[in-house]
């Protein structure tokens, strides 16, 4: 056993007897007797490399494989454990991972799985859930649909993967979702309402506040969430949008969001304040109608940087320059695509973008440098009907097609180049799925 490097000038200056009590203290198991104490705990289901965790300042990258960790650095009163950057592949959440210590620590506890995938399905009032396997296809959990009481629409799930948040076409209800260890979804008992029915939410970056974009009511709702997930409407309820927004998107850093008003061929604009309220830009919309109509997908480059359009009455994808200051939107060039494009989604390093082609049972593949996008070399790949949202996976290994219009889910690996590889098809037990997230 030994000493605390800290405290051995200390204890070399005690005389002996002093000493002798002190190091029978530091043998009982309680840290030293400075108050400082170990801080770890157990890992669970842990296949892959890149998991870091942190506790305030101090961070610790866990090997594939380990049952156990500790920090290097001890702890004296709170503490809070969190995931500061998830393995490839899997996404793990932490349990028991705050409080304070009156002695070594050893409770919290790390559970890690493979992804999970979840849609909404519109016309059945359900969420299917499936497992993300070894090669990208899916397969349904034990319990394969939950239930829920309003047609479902769009669903935002937070990093660590423990909690959902899902609105309604057809109500105003905004319903909170737990997610289990395995990734099972669970309608929790916090909920809230946003002004109107609506098509998509957007959570901000540091996941304190959840937008509702309301379809209905041209305007968007503003919530802080709190520790449970349930949603408090901020001082100002609601802010103004364009009619019948559509989609929202908000920048990596969480200064700017964008809602796109399908009705007025606008982009409404907004800068974000320290409580997460949007406040509208000096000049609050830009026009997409010199370049087509009806804005109903949006993407922000990972990077920050540049805004992602789609026209689906147009069959373009529009790039837009964001002033870095300002907010501002600037028309930087366009693309066609497959017709009605509705969702976009990027690849987490910004350099690949892919856009459901609703009207055309495709999804375009592009490259992307800048704000600027190229066609691939196959510009388009099948899917089944009605493709309606779109997601990939945030190791950028998979990509996943709702198909409204035949209740499957379209499944593609992702290649090095970016190309999409077809793998296989799944129904999802539902009807007209439209909302759907990997995580």
């Amino acid at each position: 056993m030994s000493l605390r490097v800290k405290n051995r000038r200390l204890h070399l200056a005690l005389p002996a007897a002093l000493l002798a009590a002190g190091l029978l203290a530091a043998c009982g198991g309680g840290g030293s007797s400075s108050g400082s104490y170990t801080l770890g705990g157990t890992i669970s289901g842990l296949d892959t490399e890149g998991l870091v965790l942190v506790n305030g300042s101090d961070t610790l990258a866990v090997a594939s494989g380990a049952s156990s960790f500790s920090f290097d650095q001890s702890v004296s009163g709170s503490y809070k454990v969190s995931v500061s950057a998830q393995p490839s592949g899997q996404t793990c959440q932490v349990s028991n991972g705050s409080g304070s210590a009156s002695g070594d620590v050893s409770s919290v506890v790390v559970s890690c799985r493979n992804y999970r995938e979840y849609v909404a399905n519109t016309a059945s009032n359900t969420l299917s859930q499936f497992a993300v396997g070894s090669t990208g296809t899916l397969s349904a959990l034990s319990t394969a649909t939950v239930g829920v009481s309003y047609a479902p629409s769009a669903l935002v799930v937070n990093g660590n993967g423990s909690r959902a948040w899902l609105n309604y076409r057809d109500d105003e209800a905004l319903t909170v979702l737990d997610i289990d260890s395995s990734g099972a979804l669970s309608v929790a008992s916090a909920s809230a309402q946003a002004a109107t029915f609506g098509y998509a939410l957007g959570l901000s970056p540091d996941e304190s506040t959840l937008y509702a974009v309301n379809y209905g009511g041209a305007s968007v709702s503003q919530f802080s969430l709190a520790s449970s997930g349930k949603p408090t409407a901020l001082s100002t309820a609601t802010v103004s949008a364009g009619l019948a927004p559509y989609a929202m998107a908000i920048t990596p850093d969480g200064a700017f969001a964008y809602v796109a008003n399908a009705s007025a061929d606008t982009i409404s604009m907004y800068s974000v304040s320290s409580n997460g309220a949007l406040k509208a830009l000096s000049t609050p919309t830009v026009s997409v109608a010199g370049h087509g109509s009806k804005p109903q997908g949006l993407a922000v480059a990972p990077g920050g940087g540049y805004l992602f359009v789609t026209l689906a009455d147009s069959a373009k994808v529009l790039s837009y320059t964001i002033n870095s200051s300002t907010g501002t939107l600037t028309y930087n060039s366009s693309q066609s695509t497959g017709t009605t494009p509705r969702a976009i989604a990027l690849t987490s390093t910004g350099t690949r973008a892919y856009v459901a082609n609703a009207g055309s049972a495709t999804v375009s593949q592009f490259l992307v440098s800048g704000g600027t996008l190229t066609p691939m070399s196959t510009r388009t790949v099948a899917t089944g009907a009605t493709p309606s949202g779109i997601t990939i996976t945030p190791d950028d290994a998979y990509l996943y097609v709702s198909n409204a219009g035949d209740g499957t889910v379209s499944e593609f690996s992702l290649s090095a180049s970016g190309t999409l590889g077809a793998l296989a098809t799944i129904s999802t037990g539902g009807q007209s799925p439209v909302g759907i997230v990997a995580r």
